[in-house]
């Protein structure tokens, strides 16, 4: 797992009033504001409601790999100045600040203790890397001191960072554990082990 490669990623979200991004503009009759991709310092500003009239949630800012580096050093009220200004420059008549009803929140994954970012995304050169986290759950192929450790996620998956990774590889662990105690599948249902030579991914040398 140490030699997977992860990505970086960085969040700012602050509470509102209400959704008054669902206001009409006058002059274009358009809503005020609306999910914006931008190449500004934000990248991605994405905007969550409960509904009418009630309190919401502005994801100021979501951003990848050297674009999430860039704000580490700031602290989260410096970090929604900066996204606040560049939003102004999108949105000129638009009071973003005015309707912030609570302190910002943020989250840098690669910053946080035990993560390694904030999903892995294989690099050329990785397969191998991907085959052995994805394949460990066939595990009488491994020393007897190395068993009895499932690993099960989206990162262990191919399509780390999606749910359905995550379940994949955690009913593979399902089999793993059931074959580890001498379970078995019924014969017209079979698991992913009992049919693993037949759709494993394929291996390549090791040179």
């Amino acid at each position: 797992m140490e030699c997977t490669h992860y990505m970086e990623s960085s969040k700012l979200f602050v509470p509102v009033d209400r959704p008054f991004w669902l206001d009409k503009d006058e002059t274009t009759g358009r809503d005020t504001m609306s999910m914006t991709l931008t190449d500004r310092m934000t990248r991605g500003t994405y905007l969550l409601d409960d509904g009418p009239d009630r309190p919401a949630v502005i994801c100021l800012s979501c951003t990848w790999c050297d674009d999430s580096l860039k704000w580490l050093p700031l602290s989260p009220k410096e970090r929604m100045e900066v996204m606040l200004k560049s939003l102004g420059e999108i949105y000129p008549n638009v009071d973003i600040r005015s309707h912030i009803i609570g302190n910002p929140v943020t989250v840098s994954w690669e910053n946080e203790p035990w993560f390694m970012g904030v999903f892995k995304a294989n690099l050329p050169g990785h397969y191998r890397y991907q085959r052995r986290l994805f394949t460990h759950f066939m595990q009488d192929r491994l020393p007897e001191d190395k068993r009895g450790i499932f690993l099960a996620g989206d990162d262990i998956s191919w399509t780390a960072g999606w749910a359905e990774g995550a379940v994949q590889t955690a009913l593979n662990a399902v089999w793993g554990v059931m074959h580890q105690f001498g379970g078995a599948t019924d014969a017209t249902n079979p698991g992913p082990g009992d049919v693993f030579d037949e759709i494993a991914p394929v291996e390549l040398p090791e040179d």
